[in-house]
């Protein structure tokens, strides 16, 4: 088998675990991604051509290696048809959105270079897009001979406009567990909460649970967001500001040493008309440090974190 996945992710090699264990299987893989990218830090750097860990690394020239826009990077057309050409792959994944524009340049270079086109999304709620995403969208989904969906909300979307075709649930990343999920030995309720500080993540409800609590118990915050100021003005009128710990945005190794504090994680979204928790990538790191989720049943994160945790009506106070 020889498969190439196209995706801005793969440019930052520390993405990569993905492809080195499909090579390991035995496959022939390349991922083809921008010349160029932006890291966490905020700093434009380059990818370098080559092999990591038998996966084949393949640049493509983008313009706007900065875009923060939905479309991200212009591709080059004539590039990226070349390198599909030379690597004469069987089957190419896109993990971009189908109504983006590389989406749909890899979709009309499928019946020159021969090959089967995976459709990927992670949208999970329908969203309006002009005519020419909604005319790429559909024209990427009626090549694909097959569709993946980070979850099973995404998958019904993309499989709306389109008949019997092979389809699967499956994330673009996963997480590597830590070799020993180490526990610190506590009297009270340790919970965590981490996430964008907004009204949709729903900390305000993790508070007001909180304060019904008959045991000893601290919030741990990680996370910044325009909605703090409000949410320290909450936990001050509840009266429990003394048990709330507010650690900021960290970044994941500055993260590590809070999750064998954490007894668990409380994850109490609400769905909004444009937003709703599809990822949750969140959960998955903390239950791969043996972290049990309370969770919202809402969007991704029941089917996420299943039997691990404990899913509980949206919104309902009490039940959290």
């Amino acid at each position: 088998m020889r498969a190439a996945i196209v995706s801005r992710v793969y440019a930052d090699p520390e993405t990569r675990g993905k492809l080195r264990a499909l090579a390991g299987l035995g496959c022939s893989i390349a991922a083809l991604v921008p010349s160029v990218w932006r890291s966490a830090d905020d700093r434009l750097r380059e990818t370098a051509f080559g092999d990591d860990g038998g996966a084949r690394i393949l640049p493509i020239p983008v313009r706007g290696p900065g875009r923060a826009g939905p479309e991200g990077p212009r591709w080059d057309r004539r590039a990226l048809r070349r390198a599909l050409a030379e690597f004469r792959p069987d089957v190419v994944q896109v993990e971009e959105e189908p109504w983006m524009r590389i989406a749909a340049q890899v979709a009309r270079a499928a019946p020159r270079v021969r090959f089967r086109l995976v459709a990927f999304g992670w949208q999970s709620l329908p969203a309006p897009l002009t005519l020419a995403a909604r005319l790429r969208r559909r024209h990427v989904v009626r090549s694909a001979a097959g569709l993946v969906g980070g979850n099973s909300l995404a998958l019904d979307l993309l499989a709306r406009d389109r008949g019997a075709v092979a389809q699967a649930v499956l994330p673009a990343l996963g997480v590597s567990p830590p070799l020993l999920a180490a526990r610190d030995e506590h009297e009270r309720l340790v919970i965590g909460f981490v996430g964008r500080l907004v009204p949709e993540k729903g900390l305000d409800l993790l508070f007001r649970a909180c304060a019904r609590l008959r045991r000893a118990w601290e919030v741990h915050v990680v996370g910044s967001g325009p909605a703090q100021e409000e949410l320290e003005e909450l936990v001050a009128r509840l009266g429990v500001a003394a048990y709330v710990t507010w650690h900021g945005a960290l970044r994941r190794d500055g993260l590590h040493p809070l999750w064998g504090r954490f007894d668990c994680l409380a994850l109490p979204s609400r769905t909004t008309e444009r937003w709703i928790e599809a990822r949750c990538r969140t959960a998955i790191e903390a239950m791969a440090h043996g972290v049990p989720v309370v969770a919202a049943k809402t969007g991704a994160l029941p089917e996420v974190v299943g039997e691990t945790g404990c899913i509980v009506p949206e919104g309902d106070v009490d039940a959290l």
